[in-house]
């Protein structure tokens, strides 16, 4: 009886587990590791049309910022934009599934 209770118990907290790390939402830090641009914009293509730009702050040179998608249903891969302060927008793609941190670079980005 008692092996049946801790089976029991031990099912319940791997299911708990299980599930809240399914529930977990496509988290990353957005870095710019640029020299002299400050970024305003950030933008995400999905059917057919960009978001909304997602932050509504300056991300200036050497700052980070978390974000979010509040989802981790869809696409992995879904292109994206970013705005620089009097640039024009640069577009990348990268498989979101995979990524924790994208730096924005003064040419390109990398990720990990």
């Amino acid at each position: 009886m008692r092996s049946f209770a801790f089976l029991a118990v031990l099912a319940a907290l791997t299911g708990a587990a299980v599930s809240a790390q399914a529930a977990d939402t496509y988290k990353f830090n957005l870095h710019n590791k640029s020299s002299d641009y400050v970024i305003n914009g950030f933008r995400t293509y999905e059917n057919g049309a960009w978001s909304k730009n997602w932050i509504d702050f300056k991300l200036k040179p050497g700052e980070s910022a978390e974000m979010d998608w509040g989802s981790n249903e869809g696409n992995c891969v879904v292109p994206f934009k970013v705005d620089w302060v009097g640039y024009e927008s640069e577009k990348f793609s990268v498989d979101w599934c995979k990524v924790k941190n994208i730096y924005m670079k003064d040419q390109g980005f990398s990720f990990d």
